[in-house]
């Protein structure tokens, strides 16, 4: 058996699988996971789909270079671009902030309003941050704050378990996990800071009593949780997580880790600010660059029709969100193969789909961790013909040159 070590690029935790090489070359399906991101993502590519894949136009298969074509003639003419969705690796998302250079675009991902509310809170009022490693070399007690609508909480235990040394006993918890709204969940969390604080507060719930009671007599807390399912809230939480983590670190050692990153978000802020200085919500203009997250939303620039083209560039996910049927202007996909049966059902009155390689998959790449700290590489698994992102961006910045 030939065995490949392979760095998962569905969910920012970035979890290393291990392949049977025989087995992929003659079907990916038949390759076992206990991870169901790993499953789901690698179902979605055979040799047919990849190898078959075309550019569309209005519903209409095209060759790639009349594609291109069409796509560059649309780029230079727009007035107002934005380029959404930016699901890409770390040479993908360097030429996406090429490419809205030359556009004057607005740049924003798909992930954007939960990754802007918790740079707003870090701007405002500090972070204490850890890291994956410091969670499983030197945390005795992980909380995990909040639902975990994506998935993510068995592959994270098996990531900082340290089964090298089995002295090293976890405790693990869940708060929050069981309440209905995050205004629960934020009202919680103040309750606790409140009893945290002052061990005389009038009104801790039982809830909280119990809990401050779990986390007596450790050594290092970290506090896990994940801003993408609290998208309107996060910046509440991330407050008020910091002023229970400030508390906690007076005493004992802790410490908050977040689980943003899904579809290359993290990397894709991490490049944009290496490149420009400035975050993801920013729009390129002749006048310099200007950050304005909830203007530049692209959510709400979708909705309220305030963009003449928009770009929409996913590379890991075959899903467009919900507001994606608002857009009522002509429209550029830069994508998985998967996602041209969705925008064929679409009435758009003038779109573009361009069939693009996922990195970690049929092209190899780079990816940023959930804690920002370690840049994965990405091995390439089954062979296809599709273009890699940079690839296509290229020849079109070529053909506006």
């Amino acid at each position: 058996m030939n065995e490949l070590i392979w760095s998962c690029p569905y969910c920012s935790l970035l979890c290393d699988q291990f392949l049977d090489t025989d087995v992929l070359v003659k079907n990916l399906n038949s390759t076992s996971f206990e991870c169901d991101k790993a499953k789901d993502g690698l179902s979605k590519f055979t040799s047919s789909t990849n190898n078959s894949s075309q550019s569309i136009h209005n519903k209409k298969t095209i060759n790639s270079d009349s594609a291109l074509l069409l796509a560059s003639t649309m780029l230079k003419s727009s007035k107002n671009p934005i380029l959404c969705g930016l699901g890409a690796d770390v040479s993908g998302a360097r030429s996406i902030v090429k490419l809205a250079s030359k556009t004057n675009a607005i740049v924003d991902h798909k992930y954007s309003d939960s990754m802007s509310k918790t740079l707003r809170s870090l701007q405002t009022k500090g972070l204490f941050f850890t890291t994956l490693s410091e969670a499983k070399s030197r945390a005795d007690l992980i909380v995990f704050v909040g639902k975990d609508v994506y998935k993510k909480k068995s592959c994270l235990n098996k990531k900082i378990i340290n089964r090298k040394d089995f002295r090293n006993k976890k405790k693990f918890i869940d708060y929050g996990d069981n309440f209905d709204s995050p205004d629960e969940l934020i009202v919680s969390l103040q309750n606790l800071s409140g009893y945290q604080k002052n061990k005389n507060f009038s009104s801790p719930s039982d809830y909280n009593k119990n809990f401050f009671g779990s986390c007596l007599n450790f050594s290092y807390i970290t506090f896990i949780w994940d801003p993408a399912c609290y998208p309107e809230d996060a910046d509440s939480i991330a407050d008020v997580l910091l002023e229970i983590i400030r508390d906690l670190n007076k005493k004992t050692r802790a410490g908050i880790l977040t689980l943003s990153g899904d579809e290359g978000s993290i990397t894709m802020q991490s490049v944009m600010t290496w490149m420009t200085g400035m975050p993801l919500g920013s729009a390129f203009t002749t006048t310099g660059i200007k950050h304005e997250p909830n203007k530049f939303s692209a959510k709400k620039i979708i909705q309220q029709n305030t963009s003449d083209l928009v770009v929409w560039i996913s590379c890991f996910s075959s899903v467009l969100p919900d507001y994606f049927d608002d857009v009522k202007c002509p429209v550029i996909v830069f994508g998985h193969p998967e996602i041209s049966k969705d925008l064929v059902k679409k009435n758009f009155v003038n779109f573009i789909f361009i069939p693009v390689a996922t990195p970690g998959v049929d092209v190899e790449g780079h990816l940023i961790r959930c804690d920002g700290v370690v840049t994965v590489p990405l091995k390439k698994i089954i062979e296809s013909n599709l273009p890699s992102l940079q690839e296509v961006i290229s020849r079109i910045l070529l053909i506006n040159k």
